[in-house]
């Protein structure tokens, strides 16, 4: 059935399929304007007024600029939730298994963060959204060691610490939200598909000797 033939409830559908996509951009612009200006210099009306809407409009969406904080903190953890349940799902070696985590993270993080260099700091958080975030990456950092693990005994990664191995990941990525701009001479896809290939030369298992 269309969501013409739903009536009322497609059109309750459209609306909030609309908020939701405004939020999104208010999340944007935010995290534009937190790299631009750091989370404490930027206010309510300085995101407003890169949305070129009303401070009362965009409080329709977010009560402050803390849950808009907390709102890119959370979509930075769960597209490192999702890299890992799509990187378990991939058939294949574990470092093949990693690339797919590395490349959905990425790739997630240009869609809806773009820059955002407070997500370095979990301190402006909140306690309770500090906590929360804080336990989701532990446990993501915890699920990327796990498939770094798994490549040093599938042989498909060379020997080394997990744990370091894994640090030195998330120090490369998570540097995109200072450095990346939108308007870079590199396209998204292209900056990941060069991170990967960086990744695979540097971890992967040396060949066997003839």
């Amino acid at each position: 059935m269309t969501r013409q033939g739903l009536g009322a409830f497609g059109a309750a559908f459209d609306r909030e399929d609309q908020r939701s996509r405004k939020r999104d951009a208010v999340v944007r612009a935010a995290a534009v304007a937190f790299n631009e200006r750091g989370f404490s210099n930027t206010s309510m009306d300085d995101v407003a007024a890169a949305l070129g809407v009303s401070k009362p409009t965009l409080y329709q969406y977010f009560s402050s600029k803390q849950e808009i904080l907390y709102e890119c903190h959370r979509l930075a953890a769960f597209h490192g939730e999702q890299g890992l349940a799509d990187a378990r799902a991939h058939d294949g070696p574990a470092l093949d298994k990693l690339l797919v985590y590395v490349r959905r993270f990425m790739m997630g993080f240009f869609d809806d963060l773009g820059s955002c260099a407070v997500l370095l700091d979990i301190n402006s958080l909140t306690e309770a959204n500090r906590d929360e975030i804080a336990r989701r990456r532990d446990a993501v950092s915890e699920g990327v060691a796990s498939l770094i693990a798994a490549g040093i005994r599938d042989g498909s990664i060379a020997s080394c610490d997990p744990k370091l191995a894994a640090l030195f990941i998330f120090g490369v990525v998570n540097w995109m939200s200072v450095w990346y701009r939108s308007g870079g001479p590199k396209a998204p896809d292209e900056i990941a598909s060069e991170f990967l290939k960086l990744f695979r030369f540097g971890l992967q298992s040396p060949p066997e000797p003839q």
